[in-house]
């Protein structure tokens, strides 16, 4: 009964964040924190204009691409996980996505392909934690056309979920998206 109550409080998360993320409204105003004390809840991604953002995610951006160019895309602000936890995430995307034909580039890139716009959330059970992650695939107009979910349950429960989460656990988040997304891309979908 004890691991029932935080599974359920993490599922009802989910089902909140994806309901408010199925239309095209800013039912979630995601670009501006409402509160400066949550500001920690959306990890930004590098600013890829700024080299002096992130030196070693902007270095790993700007590698060759290893496939051809299939879509060129803006990752939004992630939401609920900490900067901390974000980076290893988002250090991975770019060469990944480089090694898929997705190339990421900043928000105001022209032809940008598709943004995309990640919400997470983690729960502690039974001497597990499980992060669940949501992405939305949004159109240049606006229009969610695509969304990829999925989870990484890895070992240890702490009272904060996400203190067990590793730096490999969000780099095989960021390779299942990117993965997840080329092969949307390329069914033509």
């Amino acid at each position: 009964m004890t691991g029932t109550l935080p599974r359920l409080a993490g599922l009802a998360c989910l089902l909140v964040l994806t309901a408010a993320c199925t239309g095209p409204d800013k039912v979630l105003d995601l670009d501006e924190p409402q509160d400066p004390d949550k500001a920690a809840a959306q990890a930004r991604f590098p600013d890829l204009d700024n080299p002096q953002s992130a030196p070693g995610a902007v270095a790993a951006l700007n590698r060759p691409t290893a496939a051809p160019e299939i879509a060129r895309v803006h990752f939004a602000p992630v939401v609920g996980v900490s900067i901390d936890k974000a980076e290893p995430l988002s250090k991975r995307l770019g060469p990944v996505g480089s090694a898929n034909g997705v190339r990421l580039v900043p928000a105001d890139a022209g032809e940008v392909t598709h943004e995309i716009k990640g919400y997470f959330s983690a729960f502690s059970e039974n001497g597990t934690t499980t992060v669940v992650h949501v992405w939305d695939v949004i159109t240049p107009s606006g229009q969610r056309v695509h969304r990829i979910q999925g989870q990484e349950t890895v070992q240890g429960a702490t009272p904060d979920p996400w203190a067990s989460v590793t730096p490999a656990t969000m780099e095989a988040i960021a390779d299942n998206v990117i993965a997840a997304y080329a092969a949307w891309l390329k069914s033509g979908a």
